[in-house]
C-alpha cells in the first residue's frame, strides 16, 4: 500500500510539472500556479509520508512475557581431585553412670558404704527413722546394757550394730561381728570392698589406709589384735578389721563412724 501511494504521488507530480511548462505569452501566471501546485504536492507528499509513518506496515503481536524460571540453591560441585571433607556426625554424650546401681532394700549385698550412709541407714539421721527399713529383714536385739547400742540380727546377712549419739542420731554402724565364718554378702564400698576383702585389695584401693586401734590411732598391727585398717570416705572413718595375725587374711567386720577411727573392743560392758 505504501509503494502504490508513493507511485501515485510521483505520477501526479510529473503531470503537474508537464502542465506547468512556461509558455511565452502567460509566463508569470503559469509559473505562480505551478509553484503553488508543487507546494501543495510537496505538502501532500509530506503529509502522506507522515500518514505512511502512522500506518503500520504489519501487525505485530505483543510478545508474551515468559515466566521467569524459579531459581533454587545452586549445588556446588566438588572439583575433581579436591579433598572431600565429611561433616562430623553429631553424637550424643552418654549420661554418666553411677558408681553402683541403686540398692535393693531386701538385699544388703547391694547396699553401698558411702561413708555418710550404709545402705538405707544415714549417719546423722534420727535412729528410729534410719532403722525402720530394717524391720522384716533383720530382728532387733536391744538387750545390750548400753541403751545407745542395738544389734540387728539376720540368718542370711552380716549382723549390723548401730550406735546412737546422745541426741538420738546414728553415730556409728558396724557390719559383721568379727566371727571367722562371718558371711560376706553384706554392704560394700563403691569399689566393691567389704567383709571378705583382703588387705592387698584394700591397700590398692585406698592409698591412705593405716592401722589404728581404740584409743591409739598410731598403733601397729603387732601391738594389738583389736585394731583395724582405716581410711576416710566422704569425711567419715571406715575401718576394716581382720582376725588375729595367722588366723585369717580377710576382713571380718567393717566399722563406719563419724567420731571414732576404730570400733570399741566392747559395746555393752
Amino acid at each position: 500500500m505504501g509503494d502504490d501511494l508513493h507511485r501515485m504521488l510521483v505520477s501526479m507530480k510529473q503531470n503537474v510539472l508537464e502542465r506547468a511548462t512556461p509558455r511565452p505569452r502567460r509566463r508569470g501566471h503559469r509559473t505562480g500556479i505551478a509553484l503553488g501546485v508543487v507546494g501543495v504536492l510537496l505538502l501532500g507528499a509530506a503529509g502522506g509520508g507522515v500518514a505512511l509513518g502512522l500506518i503500520p506496515t504489519s501487525i505485530t503481536a505483543e510478545p508474551v512475557p515468559s515466566a521467569s524460571p524459579t531459581t533454587g540453591p545452586t549445588e556446588t560441585e566438588t572439583p575433581s581431585g579436591a579433598p572431600v571433607v565429611d561433616s562430623p556426625t553429631p553424637t550424643s554424650t552418654p549420661s554418666p553412670t553411677s558408681t553402683r546401681p541403686p540398692y535393693a532394700l531386701s538385699d544388703p549385698s547391694t547396699w553401698t558404704i558411702s561413708g555418710t550412709e550404709v545402705g538405707p541407714i544415714a549417719l546423722g539421721g534420727q535412729y528410729a527413722a534410719e532403722t525402720d527399713d530394717l524391720d522384716g529383714l533383720y530382728t532387733v536385739d536391744d538387750s545390750c546394757l548400753n541403751p545407745d547400742v542395738a544389734f540387728w540380727l539376720s540368718r542370711d546377712f552380716p549382723e549390723l550394730t548401730v550406735v546412737r549419739a546422745d541426741d538420738g542420731t546414728v553415730q556409728s554402724v558396724e557390719i559383721g561381728t568379727g566371727a571367722p565364718d562371718a558371711p560376706s554378702n553384706g554392704p560394700t564400698t563403691a569399689e566393691g570392698l567389704g567383709v571378705g576383702s583382703t588387705l592387698a585389695e584394700l591397700r590398692a584401693a585406698y592409698p591412705d589406709l593405716h592401722y589404728t586401734e581404740p584409743g591409739n590411732d598410731d598403733a601397729q598391727p603387732s601391738d594389738s589384735p583389736y585394731g583395724g585398717w582405716t581410711t576416710t570416705i566422704n569425711g567419715v572413718f571406715v575401718s576394716f578389721r581382720f582376725p588375729p595375725v595367722g588366723s585369717g587374711d580377710r576382713a571380718d567386720s567393717i566399722w563406719v563412724s563419724t567420731v571414732d577411727q576404730s570400733a570399741p573392743t566392747e559395746f555393752c560392758g
